[in-house]
């Protein structure tokens, strides 16, 4: 007698022997590089003795679309986040997987009350502004007042219940909330050049202790930040683009979202101070001679 012994699933990841996940596709109108091929997944069934379409063709399956000439196979489309149960019965046995098609709703809060979950700025800084997000003067150790653009990038996970159901198979820990910048800084009339100023989009992932990663309760991450000034004497600038994404385990699971902060500072005076959604144009000469 025919049996089916497993179901194994392409374009996806696989998280236990009856898990497997993989992103939404399309990722959007901006495509983030993944590991994962674009296209759909596809259920296959394994059957024994001779795993040849003899067998195939008894397979009773629940769940997922059919294939026209592949009975041993389903499709299940990745066009939206969802929970699939894929079932195949074949001579009294069963074999199951469940496929989480995955997304995260990414903004970047760039005013108002800061979430209840989100790191406070004053975990990460010796100076910071008030407890919300916006753009504000916070002390500073030798320019009197520095200005700085306090965000929170919150993601809302998809589908329902996905955090609960990871903690569940100790996999929480694979989500990153990713973040690159291309910057423009000025210090004193002249370009203050490091390795975050004046190269386009690299990684800006130092503050990991600023993100909150866990959503088995909320289906929810964020990540905290807030840029400020450098240091200057007489005059200082930065110009500042942002991009931030989710990732689990590598795999990009939503579009960039991209905010700005710029400010300028001289004579021990804030002169501009602004935070936003969005990009903005990075001058290539100081505002401050």
């Amino acid at each position: 007698m025919a049996t089916v012994i497993r179901l194994s699933v392409s374009n996806a990841k696989q998280l236990d022997s009856n898990h497997w996940l993989s992103a939404r596709n399309p990722f959007g109108p901006i495509a983030i590089l993944s590991g994962l091929p674009r296209g759909d997944c596809i259920v296959e069934a394994e059957t024994q003795p001779n795993n040849n379409a003899d067998e195939w063709t008894q397979i009773t399956w629940k769940g997922g679309e059919r294939i026209s000439k592949m009975p041993n196979q389903r499709l299940v489309k990745r066009s939206d986040a969802g929970r699939f149960e894929i079932e195949a019965t074949l001579g009294g046995t069963t074999a199951t997987a469940t496929l989480l098609i995955v997304w995260a709703d990414l903004q970047i809060l760039t005013s108002g009350t800061r979430p209840a979950l989100a790191k406070p700025w004053s975990s990460g800084a010796l100076f910071s502004g008030p407890d919300k997000c916006g753009a504000f003067e916070v002390d500073s150790f030798t320019m009197t007042k520095n200005a700085r653009g306090q965000i929170v990038a919150s993601a809302a996970l998809q589908p329902s219940g996905l955090g609960q159901l990871l903690n569940q198979l100790n996999k929480n820990d694979k989500w990153n909330l990713r973040r690159q910048l291309t910057a423009h800084d000025y210090v004193d009339g002249a370009k203050a050049v490091h390795k975050k100023s004046f190269i386009n989009w690299i990684d800006d992932d130092s503050m990991a202790l600023m993100k909150m990663l866990n959503p088995s309760t909320n289906d929810k991450l964020f990540d905290t930040d807030g840029p400020d000034l450098p240091t200057g004497i007489k005059s200082a600038e930065t110009y500042n683009n942002f991009r931030q994404w989710v990732e689990f385990d590598g795999i990009p699971c939503s579009n960039y979202a991209f905010w700005y902060f710029q400010a300028r500072w001289k004579a021990q005076t804030v002169t501009l101070n602004d935070v936003g959604s969005g990009t903005m144009k990075l001058p290539d000469k100081p505002y401050y001679k």
